[in-house]
C-alpha cells in the first residue's frame, strides 16, 4: 500500500482470503507467495487499526470489522471493474451485466432476453443479485447494479424505468391440511383467525392494510420475510398462511396449496436503471432487446 491508502489490488487479496478462509489457499489462488500475502493482510490491519481475522490453526474467521470491510470491498471492486469495462469498451459487446431483482414469475421475460444475448454474444456473462425492492433500488442508485427489477408500486422519479406488462398476483399459501384449504378463494375475514407470513416491505404491508380494511387490527403477523422460500417451509409446518406472489412456492415439495385472494391484489414489475449515466454496450443491448420483446 502506498501513502497509507488502500489499493484495489490489496482489497482483491483480502477478498480472496475471505473466500478461501485460509492464507495458504488464497495465496495459491492468487499465484503469489504465502508470506507476501500474509504481510499485505497484516499491513492492511495495521493501516485500519483493527483486527480483520480471528486466526485459527487451519482456518481463519472474519471479525465484525472484517465482515464490514468485505462487503464494502466487494462493492468497490465491482464498481472499479465496471468503470474499467466501460472505459475500455467500443462497439464490442462484452463484459458483465449486473441485475438485481426479487422473486416473480415475470422474470421469465427478463431471462428469455438474457438467454438470447448469451447465445448471440459469447463474450458476455451475467450476475444476478436476489433482494427486495429496497435493496435493489439502493444498489442501482449506488451504481453496483446496471438494472433492477422492482416489484410493487413505488416512487421511482430518481430512476429511468420501464413497466413490464406482467403483473404479480398475490395468493394465500397454506398446508394441505389447513382448515381453509377447502375454500376456492380467500377473503379478508377468512384470514383474521390465522397467523400471517408476509413480505417485510412496508409498501406491501400498507397494500394489505387497505385490503383488510377495518379488520386489520385483528390480523396476527407471525413472520415477515424478504424472499418466499424459507417462509413457505414455516407455512408447511404450521397453521400460518403465507401471503406471496403466485408461482413462487414449490407446493408439491412442501405439501402446500395456494388460493387466490378476493378481492384480487396485484403488483407491477418495473425495470429501473440510473439516470444520466453512461451505459455499457451490453447494457444498451439488454435494454434494446427488452423493449423489442414488449412489441412482439
Amino acid at each position: 500500500m502506498l501513502g497509507g491508502k488502500m489499493e484495489l489490488r490489496v482489497l482483491r487479496y483480502y477478498l480472496a482470503v475471505c473466500q478461501e478462509k485460509n492464507i495458504t489457499k488464497a495465496a495459491e489462488s492468487l499465484h503469489i507467495a504465502q508470506p507476501s500475502l500474509s504481510t499485505q493482510i497484516k499491513d492492511l490491519e495495521k493501516e485500519l487499526g483493527v483486527t480483520l481475522f480471528e486466526r485459527g490453526h487451519r482456518q481463519i474467521k472474519l471479525t465484525q470489522e472484517g465482515y464490514f470491510l468485505r462487503d464494502r470491498a466487494q462493492d468497490l471492486i465491482a464498481m472499479a471493474d465496471q468503470t474499467e469495462q466501460i472505459i475500455q469498451s467500443s462497439n464490442l459487446i462484452s463484459g458483465t451485466l449486473r441485475l438485481g431483482a426479487g422473486e416473480a414469475s415475470a422474470m421469465l421475460r427478463i431471462m428469455k432476453v438474457i438467454s438470447q444475448i448469451a447465445k448471440d454474444q459469447p463474450n458476455t456473462d451475467f450476475q444476478f443479485i436476489d433482494g427486495n425492492a429496497d435493496d435493489v433500488e439502493s444498489m442501482v442508485n449506488a451504481g453496483t447494479l446496471d438494472f433492477g427489477v422492482i416489484m410493487g408500486d413505488r416512487p421511482l422519479e430518481n430512476f429511468e424505468s420501464l413497466i413490464l406488462p406482467e403483473r404479480n398476483e398475490f395468493v394465500a399459501v397454506l398446508n394441505n391440511n389447513h382448515p381453509l384449504s377447502n375454500q376456492k378463494k380467500l377473503m379478508p375475514q377468512d384470514l383474521v383467525n390465522f397467523p400471517i407470513i408476509i413480505s417485510s416491505q412496508t409498501l406491501v404491508t400498507d397494500k394489505f392494510r387497505n385490503w383488510w380494511g377495518n379488520l386489520y387490527d385483528q390480523v396476527k403477523i407471525l413472520a415477515q420475510n424478504n424472499l418466499a422460500y424459507n417462509a413457505s417451509i414455516l407455512a408447511s409446518e404450521s397453521n400460518a398462511v403465507q401471503i406471496t406472489y403466485d408461482y413462487l412456492v414449490n407446493e408439491k415439495l412442501f405439501n402446500l396449496t395456494s388460493r387466490p385472494l378476493s378481492p384480487k391484489v396485484t403488483d407491477p414489475n418495473i425495470v429501473i436503471w440510473k439516470k444520466n449515466v453512461h451505459r455499457s454496450n451490453l447494457a444498451n443491448l439488454f435494454l434494446q432487446k427488452l423493449r423489442e420483446s414488449l412489441n412482439n
